[in-house]
């Protein structure tokens, strides 16, 4: 019997290529001698059921499951297949691709494709939030807001870098409240007001902003970041040293590692964004790095350590 290639894939990805994958995967297939076996998805209702349909038939044989897609595609499929015996490969066909950059899959979709039928899997990392991974961040606050008001204008407008500046200065000088949480890392208890707080689980993206914390990575940790309560001089100047990389210099970020961390918000419900994907979350939010709890096949001339 040949190995099935489970493939999930939006067919929304990217700018239309989603609908099309599929028939060019199928030679692939034939060449290695795999079965290939469509999940196509429509809406994002069915993602979450097919995942685990793919999940559950690839479990503990030969068989790959491929998310080809965005990153909140492949977050999506990450959530089904972490922590099980499965080989997990990505085909990146969205905007940003932070995932697949980090990890060096190939850009092009048929030579990703090639790569998740003969490459090898190894143990990667992720992040857990009340129960649900993140490949590359989770947000609470104005930064996970401007993510909601960024993908509205995208959807409207285009995702273009314009668009997302603009959408994002006006995000952060809407009204909002300051969060008043408690942060529980190990022993230590901290009530902090702050209009936001990131937690990065890619360097890619944090050396792209230019954060000083990329090196939590390299020991399997995640990076917390947090912003001071500022004016709104002081916003414009941390989005436009965000724009330009130079977040380094920012007094009024703080930033440091966890290996695990609780914040308790005064507010029962939040908004918290995941890898650009908007989700409601009880209070408290319990955080955990996960170092190899995803069985990602990669290419063999990359050196996987703790820093992807």
């Amino acid at each position: 019997m040949r190995p099935r290639a489970h493939l999930i894939i939006n067919a929304k990805s990217g700018v239309g290529k989603g609908s099309t994958l599929a028939q060019e995967f199928k030679d692939i297939c034939e060449e290695l001698n795999y079965e290939l076996v469509e999940y196509i998805i429509h809406c994002p209702e069915e993602l979450e059921q097919k995942s685990q349909i793919a999940v559950e038939q690839a479990l503990n044989t030969c068989d790959v499951v491929i998310a080809a897609g965005g990153d909140g595609t492949i977050r999506s499929v990450a959530q089904a297949a972490h922590g099980k015996n499965i080989r997990f490969a990505i085909v990146p066909c969205g905007t940003f691709n932070f995932f697949a950059r980090a990890h060096h899959i190939p850009e092009d979709h048929l030579a990703a494709f090639r790569l998740a039928l003969t490459g090898l899997p190894r143990p990667v990392r992720l992040g857990l939030i009340n129960g649900q991974v993140f490949l590359i961040n989770a947000s609470l606050g104005v930064y996970a807001k401007a993510i909601k008001d960024r993908e509205r204008s995208t959807s409207r407008f285009g995702r273009y870098q314009l668009v997302v500046i603009i959408s994002t200065i006006l995000s952060f000088f809407s009204k909002h409240r300051l969060l008043k949480v408690d942060l529980h890392t190990g022993d230590k208890l901290a009530t902090v007001y702050t209009p936001t707080i990131f937690i990065g689980n890619n360097a890619l993206q944090l050396r792209n902003l230019a954060l000083n914390v990329a090196h939590c990575m390299k020991v399997n940790l995640l990076a917390a970041v947090m912003v001071k309560p500022v004016t709104k001089s002081e916003i414009i100047r941390i989005i436009f040293r965000g724009i330009f990389k130079t977040l380094e210099n920012e007094e009024n970020l703080e930033s440091f590692c966890v290996d695990s961390l609780t914040i308790h918000t005064r507010k029962p419900s939040n908004l918290v964004a995941l890898d650009g994907e908007i989700m409601s979350m009880n209070s408290p939010l319990h955080i955990n790095a996960l170092p190899g709890a995803l069985n990602m096949v990669l290419p063999a001339d990359t050196s996987l350590t703790g820093e992807l």
